[in-house]
């Protein structure tokens, strides 16, 4: 779904669980103030935002209920990803964040299409990652 800043900003305000993960604002890089390794309360959007800065990517997860939420700045809007996973998705860590950040755990998400290279029957195609919480002690 695409948001304007207003709508991003009252959508934001309704996230009241807790989660992990990380906010990438305009005017910085990500802070450790901004990178939740553990599942946490969101920081109020005032807090975030002064001024003229704005969100550029926010990746978060809620373990308990598995939400996936992925929201990134594109020209004068924010696209935002918002699914349940439902533990079937292959997931594998790829990188860090920062120096002593656990490895991210991203979730590739495939979905059945209709292919004409294969007699036009359903074949899974890969449409997108999303953000799966970090690694705990696993390799």
């Amino acid at each position: 779904m695409i948001k304007s800043r207003d709508e991003l900003k009252e959508w934001y305000k309704a996230l009241t669980k807790q989660y992990e993960g990380y906010v990438q604002m305009s005017d910085s890089r990500i802070e450790p103030n901004h990178l939740f390794k553990t599942p946490q309360t969101l920081p109020k959007w005032e807090e975030l935002h002064n001024e003229t800065s704005y969100i550029v990517e926010m990746a978060l997860y809620q373990p308990d209920s598995k939400r996936s939420i992925l929201i990134r700045q594109q020209n004068s809007v924010w696209l935002v990803m918002d699914r349940v996973l439902d533990g079937k998705e292959p997931t594998d860590s790829y990188f860090t964040l920062t120096e002593n950040t656990p490895k991210m755990k991203i979730a590739q998400i495939w979905e059945e299409e209709s292919n004409e290279f294969c007699l036009d029957m359903g074949v899974l195609e890969p449409k997108y990652l999303l953000f799966a919480g970090f690694e705990r002690g696993e390799a």
